[in-house]
């Protein structure tokens, strides 16, 4: 019966064309319901993981090559500190921007979402200071106190409020499996452990 009314219509309106009558405006479907909601992620959990996990594995493996690096004098240490920490801006930024392009998770983690991507971008400018004083320095044998110096006035304990942030959001309930599973991040943190 459906099949006839509709095969009906048709012939009507194509029979009013002929005539010169103008068919009657079709009747707006209604716009199909959504299912979304402020609760289901909103970025995909695998890419959000891996913009963050993927520059902190680049930044993890330069720190680690860091070890003994006074052994090589004072002039290669320094160097070597100088591109670690223009390195960690960078990555810190890249995160930040990776992130922020991808949105929060889910809005029961958009705040956290927000406040760490403040936080790298004010940990990636911290480096930019520590880059600056290091540069300034002499390499000469207290170099690398004056580093560690340098890290703990300009940095404070920035790096550690964003790690901190991380956590909370990777140890979410509705996440927590995606980081736990994810290869990008389970290779930067064993490359973190093996420092």
């Amino acid at each position: 019966m459906y099949a006839r009314l509709s095969i009906a219509a048709v012939f009507s309106m194509a029979a009013l064309a002929a005539c010169g009558t103008p068919p009657p405006a079709p009747v707006p479907l209604a716009a199909p319901t959504t299912t979304t909601t402020a609760d289901v992620p909103g970025a995909d959990p695998v890419a959000w993981f891996e913009a963050y996990c993927g520059p902190m594995g680049v930044s993890a493996i330069a720190s680690r090559q860091l070890q003994g690096v006074a052994a090589a004098g004072m002039a290669a240490a320094k160097e070597s500190v100088v591109r670690w920490t223009t390195l960690a801006a960078a990555s810190h930024r890249q995160i930040a921007d990776g992130v922020e392009k991808l949105g929060p998770l889910g809005s029961d983690v958009q705040s956290m979402h927000e406040r760490l991507v403040k936080q790298l971008r004010k940990d990636a400018e911290g480096f930019d200071r520590v880059t600056a004083r290091l540069k300034a320095l002499e390499a000469n044998d207290v170099f690398l106190e004056r580093y560690q110096q340098a890290v703990a006035v300009e940095m404070g304990n920035a790096g550690e409020q964003a790690t901190a942030l991380f956590k909370q959001i990777a140890g979410t309930p509705t996440y927590a499996e995606t980081f736990r599973t994810n290869k990008v991040c389970a290779d930067w943190q064993a490359t973190a452990r093996a420092k």
